[in-house]
């Protein structure tokens, strides 16, 4: 018994072939070499295109309180 059994050493694969046949990969399964996306907080909230606008209040700096002698 166990004469023509396969020994793991020897490649069940005939000729190196794949296991299965080669389809094509999606853009979500690729990474992109061309341009690295910004990582800045307005790109990721998509905010890319959108306008901007500030708004400048004017503060008074507070003086040290008076010291009692």
């Amino acid at each position: 018994m166990g004469l023509f059994v396969q020994r793991p050493e020897e490649p069940s694969e005939w000729a190196g072939l794949p296991g299965e046949p080669v389809r094509p990969r999606s853009r979500a399964e690729e990474l992109p070499d061309d341009t690295a996306p910004e990582a800045s907080p307005v790109s990721l909230l998509g905010l890319v295109d959108a306008p901007v606008t500030s708004v400048q209040v004017p503060v008074q700096t507070a003086e040290p309180p008076a010291t009692a002698d």
